[in-house]
């Protein structure tokens, strides 16, 4: 089973960033490890964060522990810190071609079953993602069993957008409370 990956680190840097990926000896799309789908990092207000979409639990853990990921920030200067790691209920590639935003969106009371039943009657949310405007969309259950939704966007106006014409009215119909996404401008970005 997929899952997601979301590492917050507050206090690094992008340089720590970057040095840890030069240590890992990961540069781009090429250098992609073994089970990853996608990853993407940038700055926050206070470090920044990384998100991957993984094919399973072991590759990743096969990563972090058989390349020394710990040990290649800790190198870098960069704080430690543990991933949180969920299980993904759905992802895919979407019809986007330019990758600058994250958007997270945590919803606490917004399940598994809601997110089925909202993306039923959406249009882009097609098994293949290929008619989505996201980059990439990922959709994961939390710990309490809500939903961490991750997408890849242009920018915070395209998710807008896409926000009022079709997550708005979807949402209502399925129930689906008012939510505050969190945009990370994205600094670097590798497709497995």
């Amino acid at each position: 089973m997929a899952v997601l990956m979301v590492l917050d680190l507050p206090g690094a840097t992008l340089e720590q960033y970057d040095r840890t990926n030069e240590i890992l000896g990961i540069h781009g799309d090429a250098d992609a490890p073994a089970g990853l789908i996608s990853h993407a990092a940038g700055p926050t207000d206070d470090g920044i964060v990384v998100v991957d979409v993984w094919e399973s639990g072991e590759a990743l853990q096969s990563f972090f522990e058989g390349r020394g990921v710990a040990r290649a920030m800790e190198e870098a200067g960069a704080p430690p810190a543990e991933p949180r790691v969920l299980p993904v209920h759905n992802h895919f590639e979407g019809g986007g071609s330019k990758a600058g935003v994250l958007m997270l969106a945590e919803l606490d009371d917004f399940g598994p079953d809601t997110y089925d039943a909202m993306t039923a009657t959406m249009t882009a949310h097609t098994p293949e993602g290929d008619t989505h405007p996201a980059v990439h969309h990922a959709a994961a259950v939390t710990e309490s069993g809500g939903m961490l939704i991750v997408d890849i966007w242009e920018s915070p106006e395209a998710f807008g957008a896409f926000a009022q014409e079709a997550i708005a009215p979807a949402g209502e119909q399925a129930g689906m409370g008012p939510f505050e996404p969190r945009f990370v401008p994205i600094h670097n970005r590798i497709k497995g």
